[in-house]
């Protein structure tokens, strides 16, 4: 059972690239799909909260925890969706799972982040895979602009990860998943709506695309993906989790070859193989709360 919940928590993450895709060949903008997928997934999170009459009361510093924590995954869901207007789904992926990276680096001025030595031999590792991997491919049919771009939302993707999931595991040791998930959605659906609606930059979707491409995000991977690793945390360690994770890649372009016949280059398939393996190195150098490096 605990294994199906793992494979299906990184099934229901990856797919959150295709649905982000599909949003985007509509020509919805990036920022107010993550906002309008973190509005669903709020929804539904509080309307399960008052239907089983749960309390979602935190204390004081718990709340502004999730707030920041909140805020944080809203900046990681609106760059990275818009790394996909630039580069493919395989290479935006590989490059937000380097997460685990970025909290090591964090480490050195965070003591509870602190990374073992052989950190920097993963590092070094998976900054080869990352050259190979961002080596110019070629235009293809979506791209807006420059690949760097999309190399560099990706990256502030998987930077955000890093203070929202140490935030989050603070709070949900004391509140639970639940409680602290609920928090922490509807922060970041709020943030995003308060920055975007003034600037008439939060359309509404009527696209049925649009809302396949929501309701997909909030549900699947939101909602079930997820959920589906909070859950895994109870049966694994977060570094056990955190390794399987690094599948994540893979089947979202693997899916991505399929929905969009997006193909990776033989040379980017290597670099992305390396990269994962550097990945994986730093994820023994982690701390016992490990950051899990995902995308979706």
């Amino acid at each position: 059972m605990r294994y199906l919940a793992l494979i299906i928590g990184i099934c229901g993450v990856a797919s959150a690239s295709i649905f982000a895709r599909y949003g985007l060949g509509a020509g919805f903008p990036p920022a107010a799909l993550a906002a309008w997928r973190l509005v669903f997934a709020s929804i539904c999170l509080i309307a399960f909260q008052l239907g089983r009459k749960s309390g979602m009361k935190l204390a004081k510093n718990a709340i502004v925890r999730s707030a920041i924590a909140g805020l944080f995954m809203a900046v990681h869901f609106a760059t990275w969706i818009a790394s996909l207007d630039y580069i493919t789904v395989a290479r935006s992926t590989l490059l937000v799972s380097t997460s685990p990276l970025w909290a090591g680096l964090a480490g050195l001025a965070i003591p509870s982040l602190r990374p073992k030595r052989i950190f920097w031999l993963g590092l070094a590792v998976a900054a080869i895979g990352t050259y190979l991997v961002t080596l110019e491919s070629g235009p293809t049919h979506f791209q807006k602009g420059p690949p760097w771009i999309g190399d560099l939302l990706a990256v502030i993707g998987a930077i955000c990860i890093v203070p929202y999931l140490v935030l989050s595991q603070q709070v949900q040791a004391k509140a639970g998943t639940m409680t602290t998930i609920t928090w922490i959605y509807s922060a970041g659906a709020a943030g995003l709506v308060l920055f975007l609606l003034p600037q008439g930059r939060m359309p509404l979707p009527v696209n049925p695309a649009v809302w396949t491409s929501i309701a997909g995000m909030a549900l699947f991977a939101q909602l079930v993906g997820h959920s589906m690793l909070n859950f895994c945390l109870r049966h694994f360690s977060a570094a056990q989790v955190a390794t399987a994770s690094l599948l994540e890649p893979v089947f979202a372009a693997g899916l991505a070859w399929i929905v969009f016949a997006e193909r990776i280059a033989l040379v980017q398939a290597i670099g992305g193989v390396i990269l994962l393996t550097g990945v994986g190195v730093t994820l023994k150098s982690e701390p016992s709360e490990a950051v899990m490096p995902y995308a979706g």
